[in-house]
């Protein structure tokens, strides 16, 4: 529609929209996040706008949306685009209602394993990064 801009697109004389917001979007989210645990639900085009850094990508856990099926006895799994939001909207709302506070990404793996939720973690490689 006309009155929608996607995050992937290049305006003239701004570019690109993720190269555009970055630098103002580095300098308001840290402040943003406080000291608490944040929850990256952003679509991988929105991701681009905002990369945590430091400090506050150690506490940043991102989630991803898999389906899961056996095709011939072996396990395939794919990125969920049409249930993507819907997912991680009951997602949330389980942890509200459940009264979670998870304080970091390893807080909020048990709790979502709790909630019953099958969890993949992967904790960064190195300091500094998100989960």
């Amino acid at each position: 529609p006309s009155y929608r801009c996607s995050m992937g697109v290049k305006l003239p004389g701004l570019g690109a929209l993720g190269a555009y917001w970055r630098t103002p979007m580095a300098s308001v989210m840290p402040e943003a996040a406080e000291d608490g645990l944040v929850l990256d639900l952003r679509s991988s085009a929105y991701a681009g706008a905002w990369k945590p850094v430091g400090e506050v990508a150690e506490r940043t856990a991102s989630v991803r949306v898999l389906h899961s099926r056996t095709v011939d006895g072996v396990e395939k799994r794919s990125v969920v685009s049409h249930f993507n939001k819907a997912t991680k909207g009951r997602m949330v709302r389980d942890l509200l209602t459940a009264g979670a506070r998870p304080k970091d990404p390893a807080e909020l793996v048990e709790a979502l394993r709790d909630l019953g939720y099958t969890v993949e973690a992967q904790a960064p490689a190195r300091a500094g990064r998100a989960w």
